[in-house]
């Protein structure tokens, strides 16, 4: 049986996504759990409260930003300014879902980085440490003053279905932008990977989307990203990939949103399963979730909070 730190605890957020891993990670660290009380007032503000002693303990929020991404946030800002008052040692913020990851760079005059405002936002409340679940930009945690740790959680992923090396297996990213997903990915599996690259006519002005150099004739393809949120991508990634000779097809996720008509755009592409982190609540039945846990204590261990 793996050993906690001294005086380590797992505090849980409200939600049932938050519970069930917070849970998850004290059973495999063989931490103690802390379940604060927690309310809304009449007028919709949040409540809570400590209802254990984390007096000079390292304390672990558990909280992911989804769905309510507002409410979790304030929820991460409240848990880390209870226990910093509770003469709590360190807070860390276990947050499997990051919300506000998309935006991290004003694209037009006038807007905010909203990543760099929510990490500075945690840090200034009690945060010295993160651990995330694939954030959309991991350079991005950089605007964190503390410490953070991005989980890679595809390889865990595909252990976990039983997906195995094979000579006509592929792995293959969106864009330029996720190769990196497809690379941790494929090295583990020990295939080829490669990233769709969109193609416009220059003379209709249609798009069309494929392999930068591999051939997936013949080919099992795997399609890896980080969020997969209207299914419009992944779509029409598969019906070009179709038309190149691939054979089948597995969609590999950390987080699965799915926006509404987002189940059945992917069932009429073809899609009959995605698989995807436990990081969000599970919507829709074509998608299969996968316990991260570990992979989130891994990080944990790494940052030495836990042994």
């Amino acid at each position: 049986m793996n050993r906690s730190a001294p005086g380590a605890i797992v505090v849980l957020g409200p939600d049932e996504v938050s519970k069930a891993l917070g849970k998850s990670i004290a059973s495999i660290s063989s931490l103690e759990l802390c379940e604060p009380s927690y309310k809304r007032f009449p007028d919709g503000e949040q409540y809570l409260r400590l209802t254990c002693d984390v007096s000079r303990r390292h304390v672990i929020v558990v909280k992911t930003f989804m769905p309510d991404q507002d409410s979790s946030a304030l929820f991460a800002l409240l848990a880390a300014d209870a226990a910093k008052e509770a003469n709590a040692e360190s807070v860390t913020l276990v947050a499997p879902y990051l919300a506000y990851a998309r935006q991290d760079r004003a694209f037009l005059s006038g807007e905010p980085v909203s990543v760099r405002a929510l990490l500075r936002a945690l840090w200034a409340a009690g945060y010295s440490r993160l651990v995330t679940v694939e954030v959309h930009k991991p350079d991005s945690l950089k605007e964190f003053p503390g410490t953070a740790y991005n989980v890679r959680p595809y390889p865990l992923m595909v252990d976990s279905i039983g997906l195995r090396s094979s000579k006509d297996l592929v792995v293959l990213s969106p864009d330029l932008g996720a190769l990196e997903r497809a690379k941790i990915l494929a090295e583990h599996l020990g295939v080829g990977y490669d990233y769709l690259e969109k193609l416009r006519d220059r003379y209709t002005g249609q798009v069309s989307v494929k392999p930068k150099s591999l051939d997936v004739n013949g080919k099992h393809v795997i399609i890896v990203d980080d969020i997969i949120s209207t299914g419009s991508t992944v779509v029409t990634a598969i019906n070009e990939l179709r038309r190149a000779g691939a054979t089948g097809f597995d969609v590999i996720v950390a987080h699965a949103l799915l926006a509404e008509g987002a189940e059945e755009r992917l069932r009429s592409a073809g899609v009959s399963a995605i698989y995807a982190a436990n990081t969000t609540p599970l919507r829709g039945s074509i998608v299969h979730q996968i316990n991260v846990a570990p992979a989130i204590v891994n990080g944990l261990r790494s940052l030495g909070i836990i042994h």
